[in-house]
C-alpha cells in the first residue's frame, strides 16, 4: 500500500486510523473548556487543608468531570497537517505515587477520549508503592470498567520515578512506548503527531509540547511553546 509517506515500518504492522471527535462540553459543569474552578465562600480553609495533600487546589480539581472539555490549543497549521494513514500503536505508561483520585482517572480519560482508538494498545499504571487505600483494590475495580485495556502494576517498594517507569516499559504490548505523568490532560491531536514522527523513523525519541494546568484553579493556559 503506498501512503505517500516514507515510513521505518513495513505496511502490514501498522494500523489504519482516524482522529476521534471533540469531548463535548457541558455548559455550566466546573471547569469545562479548561475554564478556571474558583473555591467557594467559606471553604478557604477546606482548600488549604487539602492542598497538603498533592501539592495542588484538591476541591476544585474534584469538583470538575473525569472527562472534562478542553480548548484546542494547537496552532491553525497543525489542525490541518496530514498524518500518515497507517501508524505503529502505543502503549501508555503512568508513575503515581499517592496521586489524588480525580487527577489520575482525568489523566486515563483525557487519553481515552483523544486517542484514535486503534493506535491507543493499552495504558498502563504502575503505582511505585502508594500508601492510599483508594489506590489499591478500588483503582484495580474501576480500570476494569473502561473502554480501554488498562493493567496496574506495583512495585514492591518505593522504587522512584525512573525504576518503576523502567518495570512499565518491561511490560508493554504495543509497538512504541509513550510514558506520561500522573496528572496530565491530552488534549486534541496530541497523539498523531508523536507517533507520526517515530512511523518516520523508528529510533526517534519525541516529546510533546507541554501545556500548563493551574495547581490553584484547575485551569489550563496556553503552550509553553508552539509547535505540530
Amino acid at each position: 500500500m503506498d501512503t505517500g509517506f516514507k515510513l521505518d515500518y513495513p505496511p502490514e504492522e501498522l494500523q489504519k486510523w482516524v482522529s476521534r471527535p471533540p469531548v463535548p462540553e457541558h455548559p455550566g459543569l466546573p471547569g469545562e473548556m479548561g475554564k478556571p474552578v474558583r473555591t467557594p465562600p467559606g471553604q478557604e480553609a477546606l482548600m488549604k487543608e487539602k492542598f497538603k495533600l498533592n501539592q495542588f487546589n484538591l476541591l476544585a480539581s474534584d469538583s470538575i468531570s473525569l472527562n472534562r472539555s478542553l480548548p484546542d490549543v494547537r496552532l491553525e497549521g497543525c489542525k490541518t497537517k496530514k498524518y500518515p494513514p497507517l501508524m505503529p500503536t502505543t502503549s501508555i505508561v503512568i508513575v503515581f505515587h499517592n496521586e489524588a483520585w480525580s487527577t489520575l482517572l482525568r489523566t486515563v480519560w483525557s487519553i481515552i477520549q483523544r486517542s484514535p482508538r486503534p493506535l491507543l494498545q493499552e495504558i498502563l499504571l504502575v503505582d511505585d508503592a502508594s500508601e492510599r487505600d483508594y489506590l489499591g483494590e478500588e483503582l484495580e475495580q474501576h480500570v476494569k470498567t473502561l473502554p480501554v485495556p488498562v493493567r496496574v502494576l506495583r512495585t514492591v517498594e518505593r522504587s522512584g520515578l525512573i525504576r518503576a517507569r523502567l518495570l512499565g516499559a518491561s511490560q508493554v504490548k504495543g509497538q512504541v512506548i509513550t510514558f506520561l505523568d500522573a496528572h496530565v490532560e491530552c488534549t486534541e491531536g496530541w497523539l498523531e503527531p508523536l507517533l507520526a514522527r517515530i512511523a518516520e523513523d523508528r529510533t526517534r525519541v519525541v516529546c510533546p509540547i507541554i501545556d500548563v494546568i493551574s495547581d490553584e484553579m484547575s485551569t489550563t493556559n496556553s503552550p509553553i511553546e508552539s509547535s505540530d
